[in-house]
């Protein structure tokens, strides 16, 4: 019995990896597809986007979107092995021989966690980077005129408008209220021939109502003398909310840029709530794959005994996926907002799937 048992595990690992592999294959078409149809409704009013840059658009987005789909990728994939093990009556061997339902899925639970570990560790970063790519040529091609924040721990925050008569950098060395008000503030003025325009040189900055509001302004222009102002008001398109979503997004970040990421914003004065929940959910995303092995195995494991069920089952598992899906939507949402401590908010969804579906399994096997 023991000599059986390793070829059993890797017999196990190795169905739920094909089914798992295949419900990818599937997924990603599927996503693909959608991402080429969105962009190809985004871009009809463009002329110089054609087909071939809609296809580089949904290759370098789809690296982020199938992200969010791993959890259904491995809840599926379990379900497909467990459901063929089941209804093939190998399970049911297994079982006879003196092989407990536990010692069927720990291999298939672990495997799950690896996948986790490996997608937050080596395929994120590569991830990460293809969205970074992909902002960047969004913003380019599909709004044109666009407003970009750097925020450095050497250079300290850059901030760069784009307007109809050309573009403004801002450059402090800290910030505060989101970076709204801004401490000795530097406001360099261009054309849209990148010809000098302006220099101003101010103690303080505040947004207020589409205007930078200065004071104790130096404007320096060229062939003019100098001059001093206690205040001056500077215009501007930007807002509250531009500001923040100028800041590079938490997808465009690898997991291991985010930490010191995370630190930077928040020296800088920024919110890092949505940084900090990235980060954590990546960090949850293990539990999360292995708590879907559980849950699959809550649904499929007894097929053999019922065999016209197949159909509802794989219904109820979706349910049950989206119903997941649903709450860690919501629970994330409080957490950015600040209405749940980000730990929390982050960990809850995989924390109790596991738990859920732990219970389950006692209830359904004696072990």
């Amino acid at each position: 019995m023991l000599r059986t048992l390793p070829t059993l595990t890797r017999y196990l690992i190795r169905q739920f990896l094909l089914g798992a592999g295949l419900v990818f294959a599937l997924l990603s078409l599927v996503m693909f597809t959608a991402e080429v149809i969105d962009h190809v409704r985004r871009a009809s009013g463009v002329d110089e986007i054609g087909l071939g840059l809609i296809v580089q658009f949904a290759l370098l987005k789809m690296p982020s979107v199938i992200e969010k789909l791993w959890p259904f990728v491995v809840l599926f994939g379990g379900m497909l092995a467990l459901t063929r093990l089941s209804r093939s009556n190998e399970l049911v061997v297994a079982r006879a021989a003196g092989v407990s339902i536990w010692q069927i899925l720990t291999p298939l639970v672990l495997s799950a966690a690896v996948i986790g570990a490996i997608l937050i560790t080596v395929l994120n970063p590569l991830a990460a980077a293809l969205t970074g790519q992909y902002e960047q040529l969004a913003s380019a091609k599909f709004q044109g005129e666009t407003s970009r924040i750097t925020v450095s721990d050497k250079t300290g925050l850059w901030l760069r408008e784009v307007n109809a008569e050309g573009h403004q950098v801002i450059h402090a060395w800290s910030a505060s209220a989101q970076g709204t008000s801004l401490d000795n503030p530097t406001f360099f003025t261009f054309t849209r021939n990148n010809s000098f325009v302006r220099r101003i040189d101010a103690e303080s900055a505040e947004l207020f109502d589409r205007q930078w509001r200065l004071k104790n302004a130096v404007v320096t222009e060229l062939d003019r003398p100098r001059q001093e102002r206690e205040t001056m008001l500077v215009p501007t398109r930007l807002t509250v909310a531009q500001i923040i979503d100028s800041l590079a997004p938490p997808q465009s970040l690898s997991f291991w840029e985010l930490p010191a990421f995370i630190e930077l914003l928040e020296k800088s004065g920024f919110n890092a709530l949505a940084h900090r929940l990235h980060w954590n959910s990546l960090l949850s995303l293990p539990l999360m794959l292995a708590s879907m092995v559980l849950l699959a195995a809550t649904f499929c494991i007894r097929l053999s005994v019922r065999r016209g069920v197949v159909g509802l089952v794989f219904f109820a598992g979706t349910m049950a996926g989206f119903a997941i899906f649903f709450v860690t939507d919501v629970v994330e949402a409080f957490g950015s907002a600040g209405k749940l401590p980000v730990v929390l908010a982050a960990w809850t969804p995989a924390a109790v799937t596991t738990m859920t579906a732990i219970a389950a399994m006692f209830h359904l096997e004696d072990g």
